[in-house]
Parts: C-alpha cells; structure tokens; sequence
C-alpha cells in the first residue's frame, strides 16, 4: 500500500508540474500599474555611497595579482566588453574607478594558488614591491598572512569599515586588532561560494506548500519549519525501498552544505575571547539539540559526498527535489539553464534566541604585501571603492542571472535576496582550519559523527586549544 501511495503520489505531482509549465502568466496587456514609481529617486535611497573624497593619483597603477584556481580572475576583473552581463559589469566598474582616482587598475594572473603563495612569500622576503593586492584561495592566502606577509589592514586611515561591504569578514578575521587578509564585495567570489536554501516553486504548488516569506521578513523562520515542510514530500517513487536516484527528495545538500548548516545554526566550536584572540568554546547541550534536529531533517533528503560536491543538484534539476542547499555557483553554473522554476531563501534560524539569520560560505581572501605598504591608502581607497561599486551595482545583476529574472519582478524574492546578500560571512572556524586538521574535523561535525557521540568526539579532538594557541602567537609575531 506505501509503494502504491509512493507511486500515486508521484503521477499527481508530475501532472500538476505538467500544468504549472504550461501557464505563460497572462497577457502583459492586461496589466496596468496604479501608481508611478520614480526608479531614479528608489535608486537614490537605496544605494550606498562609499563617502570618499575623490582623490588624484596620477595615473598611479595598482597592480593585483590572483591565481588561476577558481576562476578568481573572472570574479574580480574584465578585461574588454563582451556583452556578457557580470564581465560587461566588472568592466565598467574598472572604467568608473579609474577615471574617478585617476589610476590604471591592472591585473596578473598566470598560476596555480600554491605557486602564488610561495611567490608572495619570495616577493616579500625581497622587497619587490611589484604587486599591491594578492587575491588567491582561502587558506593559503591565511598561511601567507602568518608568515608575516600582509599588512594589518585596521591601521590604513580612512576606511569605513561599518560599510555593508565589509560585513562577514572584517570582525570575524581580526585577531589581536589585527586583520592581516580579508574578504568583501571587492570581488564576487563570495556571492558565488556561499550557500543558500534553493526550493522548487512548481513542486512547492504540486504539494499545496506555502513557502513563508512573510515569517522569513519577520525573522520568524525556523528549522522546524523546514523540517515539517519537507517531511510529506520525501518519497520512494519507485517502491524498491530504498533511496536512490530515481525518487523524491524534500532536502538535499552534500559535503559543504555540512559545514554551513551546522555554523548558520549557532554549532561553531571556535569563538574570541576578550582579548580577541581564537579559543575553543561551545555550548555542548545546544550543540547536541541542533545537531540532533539536523539529523531528523536529514531523513527527509539526502547526504551524497561525491567530488563533484554538486550538493544533489541533477536531483533538483529534474524536479526529485524540494529543496536544496547549495553554493550559488551551482545555481548560476547548472540549474539556472534547467527548466526548474526556484527561488531562494535564508537558511533559517535554529530557534526563538538565534537573533539573526546567517548565510555562511567560502571566499577568496585578499592582503595587501608589506612591500606595497608606502602605497596603502591608495590600495584601500581603490578597494573601497570597488567593493561599494560591486555591492550597488554588480551583486544584484548577479542575483537576477542565477533567479532568472529582473529582481523588481517578484518583490519576495528581492527581500530574499535583500536578506542572504546582508547575513553572508565566513566561518571562523572554517577560516582557519587550514592551520588545524583537528580545525577541520569540528567544523564539519555533521558529517563526521552524530548527535549521540559529538561530545567524546569533540573531547577527543580537545588539543586544537593547541592549534589554536598557535595561530594567536603568530598573530603576535605579526608586526601590525
């Protein structure tokens, strides 16, 4: 009989999906608008101006240089016009900021991360003051700022660092007043690496599912609401009882959506003490509840940790899963070119005293090298910005490509994307576990033990006090 429900089921929600495709949404003429908006004046109130004054430089170059890993260089820099939206974009950000300061703004891009790395190393040890940024991957870009590498960014005059554009990054990656790298909407590797909560729309109606935008603008959208959203609509479709590729999914995500879920739901085990410096603590009986409400939503998806780490997304392409948990990549990437209909939301919050959502990630992080230090300000005006360009200009042409759609044409997902965009950071833990194996292993508890052994798994991985001890007194080595 549950394999004949499975079954039935599975027919309605197609044909009803079969439905849902067929609709073009009604004759554009018929739509008048009451009120006229002037877009100029929404514009104006809206944007957020980076407030510095406009300096002249003197043709002066500032010179990035970046990995091949990633697509790093597309994310922060075009070359030429091509007619391709996020390039044409970066392109014409360049243009403004250069002729705004006066500058050329040029960039180097030829290596692999770990070759970057080891030349900044050499560049620095040297003098060579050729480049004034380095952009390379998350973690050895940290290991560089340890070996001494990087300014401390916190003492270069005139940055405003209360700017939306330095949210998620500054706070969590000073230690000891000291922010030797970080990450901001400079570029938009961020946008990319972050995880956000994906649904299909037209399962979403199959289902007669609500999805709450209105608790989600009123902070009031929880875990639990997840859960009971995506528990009737995980299903054995082919009755072989089991859960494989061919049946439906309410929840889906993989290796990285591990660590994101368990640090957007308050389970990070690292945090600073007075002194800003890294120390291991946690609240074992919360962390035991979050985890244990993970698990009871992982019965209503599926955890496959394969290298392409594509987070079940050929599942929600082909319209077996509700939602999924993915990096915005792999929106942009595979499923915006499907015919899924999908819009995106905050993962919620754990509970009533988690004050604010959180939209956890990963990012390419930047430094400015000792030896372009006498150029600083320089650096950082240019930077600044750049990143108030991207963040007004360019995010939200990103946004529109992976929805498919003009943000000004569905107000719920324009708060949605409004909410993500203002809550995305990176985890402090995940920041520095390139320092820590056992760093590693805590941040992504979901994957390596259960709500019933997290406790003797943390004890015995209790010496990252260590590691972590480590990191401070390099740190305190820095001169900055």
């Amino acid at each position: 009989m549950k394999q004949l429900l499975s079954v039935l089921l599975a027919a309605l929600m197609l044909l009803q999906l079969a439905a849902c495709g067929s609709s073009d949404g009604g004759d554009a003429a018929d739509i008048t608008t009451a009120v006229a908006i002037d877009e100029t004046t929404a514009e104006e109130n809206t944007y957020v101006y980076d407030g510095l004054p406009d300096n002249d430089y003197g043709g002066a170059d500032m010179h990035i240089l970046t990995t091949t890993w990633y697509q790093a260089k597309n994310y922060i820099y075009a070359e030429n016009l091509n007619g391709e939206v996020i390039n044409d974009a970066l392109y014409e950000q360049r243009s403004e900021v250069s002729e705004r300061f006066n500058v050329t703004i040029s960039l180097t891009s030829k290596d692999d991360h770990g070759i970057v790395a080891s030349n900044v190393d050499k560049m620095v040890l040297a003098g060579d003051d050729t480049y004034d940024m380095v952009f390379n991957h998350d973690l050895v870009t940290v290991g560089n700022a340890l070996r001494g590498d990087f300014i401390n960014i916190l003492n270069i005059d005139g940055i405003d660092f209360e700017k939306p554009w330095w949210k998620g990054s500054t706070d969590i990656f000073t230690v000891n007043g000291k922010l030797l790298f970080t990450a901001n909407h400079f570029a938009l590797s961020g946008i990319y690496m972050n995880c956000i909560l994906a649904y299909n729309k037209d399962i979403a109606a199959a289902y007669n599912i609500e999805i709450p935008y209105n608790d989600v603008r009123d902070g009031k959208w929880y875990l639990d609401d997840l859960i009971r959203i995506t528990a009737d609509v995980t299903s054995d479709i082919d009755g072989d009882g089991k859960m494989t590729e061919n049946d439906m999914y309410g929840f889906l995500t993989s290796y990285y959506g591990d660590m994101a879920i368990q640090s957007d739901l308050g389970g990070t085990v690292i945090s600073k003490d007075a002194d800003g410096y890294l120390v291991l603590e946690y609240d074992l009986d919360r962390l035991v509840s979050i985890m244990q409400a993970v698990e009871r939503l992982y019965e209503n998806g599926t955890n496959k940790y394969g290298a392409s780490n594509e987070f079940g997304a050929d599942l929600f392409m082909r319209n077996q899963g509700l939602f999924t948990f993915s990096e915005t990549r792999v929106l942009y990437e595979k499923v915006r070119t499907s015919d899924v209909v999908y819009g995106v939301m905050p993962f919620p919050k754990f509970d009533e005293l988690q004050e604010d959502y959180r939209s956890s990630g990963y990012d390419i992080y930047w430094g400015i090298p000792v030896p372009a230090a006498e150029r600083a300000e320089m650096i950082a005006t240019l930077a600044v910005a750049m990143s108030c360009y991207n963040y007004n200009n360019v995010v939200p042409k990103v946004w529109e490509l992976v929805l498919g759609s003009k943000l000004s044409d569905s107000p719920d997902d324009t708060d949605m994307f409004e909410i993500i965009r203002d809550v995305q950071y990176v985890d402090l833990g995940y920041a520095f576990s390139g320092e820590s194996s056992r760093l590693t292993q805590l941040c992504f508890l979901l994957q390596n033990t259960d709500s019933g052994s997290v406790a003797s798994y943390i004890e015995k991985r209790a010496n990252v006090a260590k590691d972590l001890e480590k990191i401070n007194a390099k740190f305190d080595e820095v001169i900055g």
